[in-house]
C-alpha cells in the first residue's frame, strides 16, 4: 500500500523549496513539491493556492521536520561521510589516431548525413540514424569502431 504524503513546509519562492527539497533528498528523504508549475508560471499566485508544498512521505515527517529546523537556525552539517557516492559513469572512448595515417585529428561522427538528410527532406523532420563512425580530418578517412 503507498504512503500517505504529508505537507511539512510551503514557501512563497519556487527556487527556496527546490534548494530545501534538494537538501532533503541529499538526506535521503524521498519529497515532492506541491504547486510548483502553477507557482514557476504564475508567481503572484503564490499567496491564492497556498504557496509551494513541500511534502513527504508518513514515516519520514520527523526526520523531515528535524532537518528543516536544523537548516532554519543555521547549524545544518551535512556528513558526506555517509552518503554512498554513484559510480562514474563509462563513457565511450573514441580512438585517438587515425589507423590510415596516424593523425590525432579525428571526430566521432554519431549519425548517418544520409538518412537524417533524406528523412527530413522527405518527411519535414530528421529521423537520427546512429552510425558510429570517426573520421580524420587531416586525410579524410572514414571508419568504424570495431567492438
Amino acid at each position: 500500500m503507498a504512503e500517505r504524503l504529508v505537507t511539512i513546509a510551503t514557501f512563497n519562492e519556487l527556487t527556496e523549496a527546490h534548494i530545501v527539497k534538494g537538501r532533503l533528498e541529499a538526506e535521503g528523504i524521498l519529497c515532492f513539491l506541491g504547486d510548483e508549475h502553477i507557482v514557476g508560471v504564475q508567481p503572484f499566485y503564490s499567496v491564492a493556492v497556498g504557496g509551494v508544498k513541500l511534502k513527504v512521505t508518513e514515516g519520514d515527517v520527523m526526520e523531515a521536520k528535524a532537518i528543516l529546523a536544523r537548516i532554519q537556525e543555521g547549524s545544518s552539517q551535512f556528513d558526506y561521510d555517509t552518503v554512498e557516492m554513484a559510480p562514474p559513469m563509462q563513457e565511450h572512448v573514441q580512438p585517438r589516431t587515425c589507423p590510415n595515417c596516424g593523425s590525432d585529428n579525428v571526430a566521432e561522427e554519431k549519425y548517418n548525413k544520409t538518412v537524417f538528410s533524406f528523412s527530413y527532406l522527405l518527411l519535414g523532420f530528421p529521423v537520427p540514424f546512429l552510425s558510429r563512425k570517426y573520421k580524420c580530418y587531416n586525410c579524410g578517412h572514414h571508419w568504424k569502431d570495431r567492438k
